[in-house]
């Protein structure tokens, strides 16, 4: 019972978390490396055989390149889309060739929305079979809880979509480095993504982005200038991200505070190297 409660706890604090791989276009700010390694192009969807799960900490990211965007995943309590891995779920983050926000959240009948059917995924930021790894909460005893996650080395997965029926080549999109550990986390590549998809509204009114245990707050500037209430989601979504201050893959390191017997805590961050991250915005075309 015990652990019943504390899953229900765990799982109505989850907030809307995100990160966009964008494209390679480059950037003043912006100098992320891309790789072809996650590619897959549109005009030649391949067939892939995913590996199978062998135990609780390891799974292996699927292949979506030629679903329909309304078939991958779903939308989960918290307003964000998700996909189910085991114990835990990867953010599903969609990038539009334009940047606009492509809106997912069901209708009043539980039914995806038209917009989301008329995409379908041309791109992801993740190549299939990529190890996804877990580690999991201890009990007082120190014994692994089953469904209680504490750490994944990738937290969110940008998959590029297109209209139906469109022959546009696919976008190359940023490989970020997979997270080793909770002490170490990789700046992701927001350049190209609808600003409203790259991060979440705070209590306390700030646009923010997690990073494992920690967070990033966002510094918005309009490129010409404008005011953007971070906490007018509807603002947000009327940008798009053109460059970034801080690059693609810059780790973030983290220390951890400690308890009275010197033990650290899963999720009390000390300190971290990167605390802000600004965001040069355009107005959607």
């Amino acid at each position: 019972m015990k652990r019943n409660i504390f899953l229900v706890v765990v799982m109505a604090s989850i907030v809307l978390v995100s990160g966009c791989n964008a494209g390679t276009q480059p950037s003043a700010n912006s100098t992320g490396s891309s790789s072809t390694s996650a590619q897959i192009t549109q005009e030649q969807p391949e067939q892939i055989t995913i590996k199978e799960s062998t135990d609780k900490h390891t799974w292996y990211i699927k292949n979506y390149v030629g679903m329909n965007a309304a078939s991958v995943g779903y939308t989960a309590l918290d307003g964000s889309r998700r996909d189910a891995y085991g114990a835990g779920t990867l953010m599903i983050v969609y990038r539009t060739p334009d940047g606009s926000y492509l809106e997912y959240a069901p209708d009043d009948e539980g039914n995806a929305p038209e917009e989301l059917k008329s995409y379908r995924v041309v791109a992801q930021s993740i190549a299939p079979n990529t190890e996804l790894k877990y580690t999991f909460m201890l009990d007082e005893n120190g014994d692994e809880y089953d469904n209680l996650v504490s750490t994944q080395s990738y937290e969110s997965i940008v998959l590029a979509v297109d209209e139906v029926g469109s022959t546009s080549k696919a976008p190359d999109l940023t490989a970020l480095e997979a997270a080793p550990d909770k002490y170490t986390r990789y700046v992701k590549d927001y350049v190209g993504c609808n600003l409203a998809s790259v991060g979440y509204v705070s209590m306390a009114g700030t646009y923010n982005d997690h990073y494992g245990s920690g967070f990033i707050t966002f510094d918005i500037t309009a490129s010409d200038g404008s005011y953007i209430d971070p906490s007018d989601v509807e603002a947000l979504k009327g940008y798009v991200v053109t460059a970034q201050s801080v690059a693609p893959n810059t780790p973030i390191t983290m220390t951890f505070m400690k308890q009275s017997d010197g033990t650290e805590f899963d999720n009390l961050i000390e300190s971290q190297s990167v605390e802000s991250i600004n965001l040069t915005v355009s107005p959607v075309a």
